[in-house]
C-alpha cells in the first residue's frame, strides 16, 4: 500500500486540489498508519479551517505551521512519555527531543542507513543502553536475539517486523528475553525510536558496519 505521508502537510493546510484531497481522504479511511500521522496534524487543519478571511492563510501563518511540523519542537508532545521512558525530568526529555534536529548530535548507528543519539538515563534505568535510533526508510535491522529485554517507543515514521506487524508513532513495543525478531523502516519519514536495551543482542544475519 502506498502511503500519503508526503502530502499530509498539504492536506492539513488545505492546499491540495480537489482530486488529490479526495484520494487522500479515501486512503486515510483505509490506512491506520497514515491516520495516526494525520491525527498529529489534525489540530493544524482544524485551526486553519476556522479561518474565514482571508481564504488563503497569510504567509507568516504557513511559516509558523511548517516550523511546528518540521522544527525542533515537533516532538514536544512526547516529552512526558520520553521522560518516563528514560527516567528523566521533563526538561531533560525535551532537550533530548530537541537534539533530534541537531545534525551534530547524531553518530553512526549499528547498521548502514541508521544513526544514533546516546541518552544518559535516570537512576531507574541505570545499566541499560539507551538512545534515539533513526532508521532511514526501507532500512532493515537484521534478525537478532535479545539476551535481556528491549523497549521501543516510536516517535516518527514506523517499522514493520518480519511477521508483518507494524509499529507507528506513539506506540510502544517490548521484547522479552530470548525473543527473536528483525524489522524494516516503513516508507515515508525516517523511523525515530526511543530505545532501551537490557543486556546484549546477538545477530543471526551479518550486520554491515557503518561507514
Amino acid at each position: 500500500m502506498k502511503h500519503v505521508d508526503d502530502i499530509l502537510p498539504e492536506w492539513a493546510l488545505g492546499t491540495l486540489d480537489a482530486g488529490a484531497r479526495e484520494a487522500a481522504e479515501r486512503h486515510l479511511a483505509e490506512c491506520a498508519r497514515c491516520r495516526a500521522e494525520a491525527a498529529r496534524l489534525l489540530p493544524v487543519r482544524e485551526g486553519l479551517t476556522a479561518l474565514v478571511v482571508p481564504v488563503e492563510p497569510p504567509p507568516e501563518v504557513l511559516a509558523r505551521v511548517m516550523a511546528q511540523m518540521e522544527g525542533p519542537g515537533r516532538l514536544a508532545r512526547f516529552a512526558d512519555r520520553v521522560a518516563a521512558f528514560f527516567d528523566l525530568t521533563r526538561e531533560k526529555a525535551l532537550a533530548v527531543l530537541e537534539s533530534v534536529s541537531d545534525p551534530s548530535a547524531w553518530m553512526p548507528g549499528p547498521v548502514d542507513g541508521s544513526e544514533l543519539i546516546p541518552v544518559e538515563v535516570g537512576p531507574a534505568r541505570e545499566g541499560m543502553l539507551a538512545g534515539i535510533l533513526r532508521l532511514n526508510p526501507g532500512v532493515r535491522y537484521p534478525r537478532h536475539t535479545h539476551h535481556g529485554r528491549e523497549w521501543n517507543l516510536v516517535l516518527e515514521g514506523g517499522f514493520r517486523e518480519d511477521d508483518g506487524h507494524e509499529v507507528w508513532p506513539g506506540e510502544e513495543q517490548e521484547k522479552s528475553e530470548s525473543s527473536v525478531h528483525g524489522f524494516t523502516a516503513l516508507d515515508g519519514p525516517a523511523c525515530l525510536c526511543a530505545s532501551l536495551l537490557e543486556g546484549v543482542t546477538s545477530f543471526e544475519e551479518e550486520v554491515a558496519s557503518p561507514a
